[in-house]
């Protein structure tokens, strides 16, 4: 095999492995990204170990655009404004893409986690410290709640495959108004420290 050829089944099984989590999520195998690519098992394992190898470089780049999204928000004037969009942005990507949703919550593979969330956090931290700022949302919010809303988001992601594919909207809706600030009192328990992040992401695996 030349090294043309070799190049191109690599990018083949990428391609394929996009697809197949994006429909599957990570329930999906090493074995099926090659028989979506119409390779064999073999020239699979040649290029990754295994599924986790390929979907960290999948995934890759939609991570990243998480933390694009955010730094996006934070240019928009209106602090409230700019966290919707981020929320409805990110939510978007997760509601088309399974293997995205899973490997936010927890269910990839564990050094990506400890790559993508700090970055997230930090960059969401900014966005709420602008948004309370500017009485935009209730006091008592924390940026490590936005984890927990995307953890919450999945049944709504999973319902919209199967009854309509917008449906998740409804709920991030309903979420993001419990942000708006409120004359009640505070919430009951505060925020999860930032080093329990990834347990709470984990506990929602389900």
């Amino acid at each position: 095999m030349t090294r043309k050829d070799s190049v191109r089944n690599r990018q083949r099984l990428v391609t394929s492995a996009r697809e197949v989590f994006a429909e599957h999520g990570f329930g999906a195998t090493l074995d099926d990204i090659a028989r979506h690519a119409g390779l064999g098992t073999g020239t699979a394992y040649r290029h990754f170990p295994n599924k986790h190898a390929i979907a960290a470089e999948v995934l890759r780049e939609a991570t990243e655009q998480i933390v694009v999204d955010a730094e996006d928000a934070l240019s928009i004037d209106d602090p409230w404004d700019g966290l919707v969009q981020f929320f409805e942005r990110t939510a978007a990507r997760q509601a088309a893409d399974r293997g995205l949703y899973e490997t936010l919550t927890g269910q990839g593979d564990y050094d990506e986690q400890a790559r993508i969330w700090p970055r997230i956090v930090a960059s969401v931290t900014e966005l709420f410290t602008k948004a309370q700022r500017a009485g935009a949302i209730r006091a008592d919010a924390a940026p490590q709640d936005v984890a927990a809303i995307f953890a919450m988001l999945g049944p709504a992601f999973a319902m919209s495959r199967t009854i309509d594919p917008e449906l998740w909207r409804r709920y991030l809706a309903l979420m993001l108004d419990a942000l708006k600030p409120s004359n009640g009192p505070q919430l009951p328990v505060g925020p999860p420290p930032a080093e329990a992040l990834d347990a709470m992401l984990r506990s929602g695996k389900g």
